[in-house]
Formats: structure tokens, C-alpha cells, sequence
């Protein structure tokens, strides 16, 4: 699918959208509201108990930014598509994407683009834009380009992340548990990794390598830790969604309909 088709489809699902202006703007409101919470409660927390495994709010305040930001501009690609493709097969629709001639992931990606994540991406960088101002961050050509990297690299990994229960639906038919399971585990990394046990350091670094989205770039952005293999930390986010996407493609290959 070529860039002027995919942008094309955008252009139809925004339309759609706004036949109920009301509807999405009050949407996006209800978001923000919702996300507003959760930051003053890790606030309140944080003013309470000073630090969380020695990280101040302002640093606390840059994970869970980066968090959020990385994931509304993944989901707004895989989340729609993904979590509903166990509907899409149960009923017998993802049939259509399979025999147009266009490539059927990129098809359901824009068929599916999610322009409710704006209220996400919006409070998510006001947040971010106020933490990096009451931070100590040495800003030099390099570390500005690697921040950037980082947040493409996040994005993938939250992308990723939802194309892997969309495949777990071809393979397995349900997969609305993982869905939950993954939003549950997501949240954990509103936290300092190093806070929690050493068993979910390694699930969240080596089995599902969410603690690359913030974590470790905060670690070398913030210099809490002087080591160069963080360096290679935005490598991670293009190798993941790589591998999910190349699961997904193996998914669908075996792909038969669900049946009667």
C-alpha cells in the first residue's frame, strides 16, 4: 500500500469521525480527564513518600509520559485492527482483507487507524514538555537525536505489542484475555523496573521488553547509570515489531476461517 492510499484512508476515517463532532471531542475530553487522574494519583503518592526507588516526581513524570506517548501513537495504528480481529474472524469479516489486492496487513491498519489516541498524544506532551523542564538533561545534538529515536522505537514496541494479540487470535481464536493481561502489564512500567522484583526484570526486559519503551533510554538520558549498551536501546523497538509482524504474517498463512 502506497503512502498516498494509506494517507487516502485517513482522510475517509476522519470524515467519518466528524459527523459526530460532539461525540469525539467529548471523547478526547473523558480521556484526558482519565489520564489526568492517574498522573495525580502517582503525584499525591510521590508527595507523600518523596521518591520511588529514588526517582522524584519530575522523573516519574517523564516514564509515565513516555509511556503514554509511545503508546497512543502505536495503538493508533494496531489497537483497533488487532483486538478486534477475534471478532473480525468469528463473524467471517477478515475474509475482505484477504482477497483485495492490497497487502491485507497494511489494508486493516488503515482500514482500522484510530484518530481517538489525539487526547493520548496531547496530555502525554504536555506532560513530557513539563518533566524535561525540570529536569537536568544535557542536550546535545546526540542525545536529542537518540530521544527521538527512543520514542519511535517505543512506539514500535507498544504497536508490537498489539499485533501480538492480534496473532494470537489466528492461532488461537480468543484473545480478548491477552488484551487485558497486556494493559495490566503495560502499567507496570509507569514505574521504575528496578522497584519491583527481580523476576519481573527479566519478563519485562528479555520476555515482553516493555522497560525499553521508558526505562532504560530515563537511565542514560538522566545519567542514572553509565552504560553503553543503552545505546543501542531504539534498536530494540524495529527488531520487535519485526518479529511480531512476521508472526502475524505466519498467522494468517494458516488462516482458514473460523468455521461454522
Amino acid at each position: 500500500m502506497s503512502v498516498k492510499l494509506f494517507i487516502h484512508f485517513l482522510k475517509i476515517i476522519m470524515r467519518s469521525r466528524m459527523e459526530y463532532r460532539a461525540d469525539f471531542l467529548l471523547g478526547m475530553v473523558g480521556q484526558i480527564l482519565g489520564y489526568a487522574a492517574n498522573y495525580v494519583i502517582v503525584w499525591l503518592l510521590l508527595n507523600r513518600f518523596t521518591s520511588i526507588e529514588g526517582w522524584a516526581w519530575p522523573e516519574m513524570a517523564f516514564l509515565i509520559s513516555i509511556n503514554v506517548l509511545t503508546y497512543a501513537i502505536g495503538a493508533s495504528f494496531t489497537y483497533s485492527p488487532m483486538l478486534n480481529l477475534e471478532q473480525l474472524m468469528i463473524k467471517g469479516d477478515l475474509d475482505k482483507y484477504l482477497i483485495k489486492p492490497i497487502h491485507p496487513f497494511a489494508y486493516l491498519i488503515a482500514s482500522y487507524f484510530n484518530f481517538g489516541y489525539i487526547a493520548h498524544i496531547l496530555i502525554s506532551a504536555v506532560l513530557l514538555i513539563w518533566s524535561l523542564g525540570n529536569l537536568n538533561v544535557h542536550w546535545g545534538v546526540f542525545e536529542f537525536t537518540y530521544f527521538l529515536f527512543t520514542l519511535l522505537s517505543g512506539s514500535m514496541l507498544q504497536a508490537g505489542g498489539l499485533i501480538l494479540i492480534g496473532s494470537w487470535s489466528l492461532y488461537f481464536m480468543k484473545s480478548q484475555f491477552m488484551g487485558d493481561l497486556y494493559f495490566k502489564i503495560k502499567d507496570v512500567i509507569n514505574y521504575p523496573i528496578s522497584a519491583y522484583a527481580g523476576v519481573i526484570q527479566v519478563v519485562l526486559t528479555w520476555m515482553m521488553p516493555l522497560a525499553f519503551i521508558n526505562y532504560y533510554p530515563a537511565l542514560y538520558l538522566l545519567q542514572k547509570e553509565e552504560n553503553t549498551s543503552l545505546l543501542l536501546v531504539p534498536m530494540v523497538g524495529p527488531l520487535f515489531l519485526f518479529l511480531t509482524i512476521v508472526v502475524w504474517h505466519r498467522g494468517i498463512r494458516q488462516y482458514q476461517g473460523a468455521g461454522s
